[in-house]
């Protein structure tokens, strides 16, 4: 929906009492970004033909959707915008509305925008045609012009190109999750080549943070005195939550992967290089995926909980380097080799890990340090 904000929940402190002061920065960032994050796209911007597309589907859409899709790239050409943004205005559209021109509003059933205005969402992108900015309902159901508007405005977009793409689009949707349209990246790839030919985009963001910007970490990699029942001393991972806020706060996955374990209290995550990310403490009937699934870069997952060995809501994060076909990654000290118990081999030190993409886990603009 192309309006509206989202309130991000958090956790509670965790470990022996802290005092905490909470930054301003804390209080005002509106969400995560990652690192490498831009698409890298090849073949050029290109016209496609509504009346002749692909009789079978691509990556799932078919006929009108697909017609659609041409509609849209097709209005990135007189705006002078390259492929990128054309792959980008698909996307968008396949998470607002599946490629289908949708004439009916949310306003029928009485829902509200944070200021009480209708949302009045319709057609491709779903742009509110009653607030005024967006058009007249006529306007905003005209694939064209719907298009036009939704590019125009992205192309406003301070340095867009080098945004993570669902960032990008969330600038301009405003929706409640910036990296909501971050799953239907490689399908609007698939469907942009299938229209113009040759070329394509990679490189959209190889990891990503695994909670939203504003979070503190609680307890750090290896050694530590902690009085909580069952809690380890050496600790193979870091503590990250917001504060001073409770359970419910969103975890996202960091990379793309494999879903290969599920159950107590931990997901993991098995990346397409062959390491591997955990994240402990969720109840299981919080977790959004299961084992077997795909995921992709920034794609919501569970929800911070405050199971198992705890004593507050938070999220355990490790990340382990065995298997991985990384060099840098299994260059990485592991946890046996720096005194660990045995149990904890192949596991490495999150913030070196981040390092590897030119990131800082806990940065100082927007990470404090408990």
């Amino acid at each position: 929906m192309a309006q509206g904000t989202k309130n991000f929940t958090g956790a509670l402190i965790i470990g022996t009492p802290i005092i905490v002061v909470v930054s301003i920065f804390a209080l005002v960032l509106l969400f995560m970004t990652g690192g490498s994050a831009s698409a890298a796209c090849s073949g050029g911007v290109g016209t496609a033909d509504p009346d002749n597309v692909p009789e079978e589907p691509v990556a799932g859409y078919s006929g009108e959707q697909l017609q659609n899709a041409a509609l849209i790239m097709n209005a990135a050409v007189p705006l002078g915008l390259d492929r990128q943004a054309q792959v980008i205005a698909v996307m968008t559209a396949m998470g607002e509305s599946s490629l289908r021109n949708i004439d009916f509003g949310d306003d029928v059933n009485g829902v509200t925008n944070p200021d009480g205005t209708p949302t009045c969402s319709l057609g491709l992108f779903q742009q509110q045609w009653c607030i005024g900015s967006w058009g007249t309902k006529e306007q905003v159901m005209d694939p064209t012009y719907a298009a036009t508007q939704f590019l125009t405005r992205l192309a406003a977009v301070d340095e867009w190109t080098s945004l993570e793409p669902s960032v990008a689009a969330h600038k301009v949707q405003r929706n409640a999750d910036p990296f909501h349209y971050e799953k239907f990246f490689d399908a609007a790839n698939q469907v942009v080549t299938a229209l113009a030919g040759g070329g394509g985009c990679t490189g959209t963001g190889a990891i990503q943070f695994p909670l939203s910007e504003g979070y503190n970490m609680t307890s750090g990699f290896g050694p530590r005195n902690i009085s909580v029942p069952g809690a380890p001393s050496w600790h193979a991972a870091v503590d990250l939550q917001h504060w001073p806020n409770p359970c419910g706060d969103q975890i996202y996955s960091i990379s793309a992967g494999t879903v290969t374990y599920k159950a107590g209290y931990q997901l993991t995550v098995k990346a397409p290089e062959g390491w591997s990310v955990s994240y402990l403490h969720m109840r299981m009937d919080q977790v959004s995926v299961d084992v077997g699934d795909t995921v992709t870069a920034g794609q919501p997952i569970a929800l911070v909980g405050n199971e198992g060995p705890s004593s507050g809501c938070h999220l355990d994060f490790r990340i382990n380097q065995i298997g991985s076909t990384d060099q840098a990654v299994l260059a990485l000290p592991e946890a046996v080799s720096l005194g660990s118990p045995a149990r904890y081999a192949g596991f490495v030190h999150p913030e070196e890990f981040y390092e590897l993409f030119g990131m800082e886990l806990c940065p100082p603009s927007s990470c404090e340090r408990q």
